[in-house]
């Protein structure tokens, strides 16, 4: 397996190219890219002593160990609240032939070997891939767009997506978020591939996310909160007020999801700290604290589709540098099921990218890959199932 580039250039390059909120707003891009150096300068320092007594180690990636003992229940006690998968409607988990959430491995940028030892070149302005339960990997060519940053499977196949679109390729501008020539496209094909919708949704000045979508409704995320967008009309309506949650731009969220009728977000200011809410009200009902688990950052989180339980992937100190663990922590409780699960320990300064999902509402899939690696990389897939 290649091992993960150390040069932070190269890290901060490829934070840039994924991580962006503004459209157009290159400069909003080079404050994603600094953020990332500072949390990765963060967790280089957390782990400089462990990582100087390993320094002769190389990078071990996804090796299983057996479950840890759960974290003492920190905070005040959290109420349960149920959640949405992407492919229903608001009310219930689906009774669905495939995952109920797909496995979309987020930010994956360079030329990956699927299992099954094909090797597919993956990045956002091509094509983005999927795991399927099976371990098969499957791409989705992108589409109505320069490039998809965030994109959803629906149950059918169909897919809803969206990416920023330059109208007006090499021509020169003044950057910034009101820059001319630039739309956020919204995106929904067929299942077999062909655009049926091509839609901008930017607004000029303003942050905009794709949270999760149904087959009918895009929920996006602006500065005045969680809106739905109806895909036939392009009407939006407030869902969830950003003053109820405390947070306004994208740009001040790390994590959000959106499952059934509740709404988990982990701030940039305090990512450690997943909150879950209430849509109907904007209630505030599970406030899940990590610092006993040890969490530096968090890594990916997903409601599950029943809304019992919450999925949390995090960056902690180990023995041997800095360790990704996961856990499955009901929202009742706080409580860790089954322990924590160790996805990778040991790892070097820059950790490999970890994304999860759901396949039901017990097992959750999780899928380790590097990013912007040269050559080949591998990927590692596991899965967690409550008991």
């Amino acid at each position: 397996m290649e091992r993960i580039p150390q040069d932070m250039a190269e890290a901060v390059r490829v934070a840039a190219g994924a991580a962006r909120g503004y459209p157009g707003d290159l400069a909003d891009i080079h404050r994603r890219a600094r953020r990332f150096r500072r949390r990765q300068m963060v967790l280089s320092a957390a782990a400089v002593v462990a990582v100087v007594a390993g320094a002769g180690a190389g990078v071990s990636l996804m090796r299983r160990a057996e479950p840890a003992p759960p974290p003492a229940a920190t905070g005040e006690p959290v109420v349960a609240v149920p959640s949405v998968a992407p492919s229903t409607g608001p009310a219930s988990s689906p009774a669905a032939k495939g995952p109920v959430q797909h496995l979309v491995l987020r930010d994956a940028d360079g030329t990956y070997e699927a299992p099954s030892g094909k090797r597919f070149e993956i990045g956002g302005e091509t094509r983005l891939a999927e795991i399927l339960p099976d371990g098969t990997l499957v791409t989705h060519d992108v589409v109505g767009s320069r490039n998809w940053e965030r994109l959803v499977v629906l149950a059918d196949g169909s897919l809803v997506a969206l990416g920023s679109h330059d109208t007006r390729p090499g021509t020169k501008r003044t950057d910034g978020p009101d820059v001319t020539g630039v739309e956020y496209r919204l995106v929904v094909t067929r299942p077999d591939g062909k655009v049926r919708i091509q839609r901008d949704v930017r607004r000029q000045g303003e942050p905009v996310v794709l949270v999760t979508a149904t087959a009918t409704t895009a929920y996006l995320w602006r500065p005045a909160g969680l809106v739905s967008h109806n895909l036939t009309t392009g009407k939006e309506r407030i869902v969830v007020r950003s003053a109820a949650v405390q947070v306004g731009d994208a740009d001040q969220i790390r994590f959000i999801d959106l499952s059934g009728n509740r709404l988990a977000i982990a701030r940039m200011r305090d990512e450690c700290v997943p909150r879950v809410y209430d849509v109907t009200t904007g209630r505030l009902v599970a406030e899940i604290p990590l610092t006993a688990s040890g969490c530096i950052a968090l890594s990916d989180m997903r409601v599950s589709p029943d809304g019992a339980t919450l999925a949390v992937v995090y960056d902690r100190n180990g023995e041997k540098g800095l360790d990704s663990a996961a856990d499955q922590i009901r929202i009742s409780d706080g409580k860790v099921l089954n322990g924590t699960f160790m996805l990778n320990q040991g790892f070097e300064k820059i950790p490999p990218a970890i994304t999860a999902a759901w396949e039901n509402d017990k097992t959750l899939r999780l899928a380790v890959y590097p990013v912007g690696a040269s050559g080949v990389s591998l990927m590692n897939l596991f899965s967690m199932t409550i008991d």
